[in-house]
């Protein structure tokens, strides 16, 4: 059983019969009493997964207090009471803190993060605030590029939808569809493997292979173009980041090898609305 801290896009699609999940409303991922108490009522033999976070970079950088506040001490919360009960917890964290700059560089676990917004700063500073606990019953798993069938204003395939087109970088990144990510999820669980793992499928896709693919499968009147990545993140606020993470110790530790990032992202978009919300 694996109880969800959260009830977002993420918990959303990873709950599966049995599990639970908590929603903001009956747990305070800033306060500690009210972690403890809720966790309190939880089978002891329970997974918790952490998937409360403010995501949104624009947001973060205007409200870095409420940001630092549940990204970081949120997490640090949690994390000291599960060590605090003994029970095993599944911190979502992110691939973004890593910056690629189109350097062609496949991160590892121990390459030292480069965040590049406060967003990304907060979730670095809650790994390595996790890590330095000394309760070994912690996994950090970090995903990128998150898409999933479900449609969620936060998923990434129903926000390029909802543009109906624009400029689409082609730089290539990792890709996690959030259905095979609770495979990894599992995967890791069963095998009680502690510490950090990327989770991706394997291979890459950029941007703008998935607009493509939208165009093909869901929107043939979307329009899509192509932008230099220089050029992009000319026009943001925030940086946005091209990630290649390395998911050689996730598949060496739990003997899976995920499904290509093109072949998620199909399957995606074929079955988009389709699946549970």
């Amino acid at each position: 059983m694996k109880v969800f801290i959260g009830s977002g896009k993420v918990a959303t699609v990873l709950r599966e019969d049995g599990d639970l999940c908590i929603p903001h409303s009956e747990i305070e991922v800033k306060d500690k009493t009210s972690i403890l108490e809720s966790l309190r009522k939880i089978p002891k033999d329970a997974v918790i997964v952490n998937t409360a976070s403010k995501i949104n970079l624009e947001w973060c950088e205007e409200n870095k207090q409420e940001a630092t506040e549940v990204n970081f001490k949120g997490a640090v919360n949690v994390a000291e009471i599960c060590a605090e009960l003994g029970r095993h917890l599944v911190h979502i964290s992110s691939g973004c803190i890593f910056d690629g700059m189109e350097s062609g560089k496949e991160y590892t676990e121990d390459d030292e993060p480069t965040p590049a917004a406060w967003y990304t700063i907060t979730k670095t500073e809650a790994d390595k605030a996790l890590l330095k606990l000394g309760y070994q019953k912690i996994t950090i798993v970090r995903p990128r590029q998150l898409v999933s069938a479900v449609k969620n204003p936060t998923n990434m395939l129903t926000k390029f939808l909802t543009l109906r087109g624009g400029h689409f970088i082609q730089s290539r990144n990792s890709m996690t569809c959030i259905e095979d990510m609770g495979v990894m999820i599992d995967n890791l669980i069963s095998k009680n493997k502690y510490g950090v793992y990327n989770i991706a499928n394997t291979g890459h896709i950029s941007p703008f292979e998935i607009a493509s693919l939208l165009k093909e499968m869901q929107d043939p009147e979307m329009k899509v173009e192509s932008i230099a990545y220089t050029d992009y993140i000319k026009l943001l606020k925030v940086k946005r980041v091209n990630t290649l993470l390395s998911i050689e110790k996730y598949i060496r530790d739990t003997g899976h090898t995920p499904r290509s990032a093109i072949d998620a992202a199909t399957w995606c978009i074929k079955n988009y609305g389709n699946s549970r919300s």
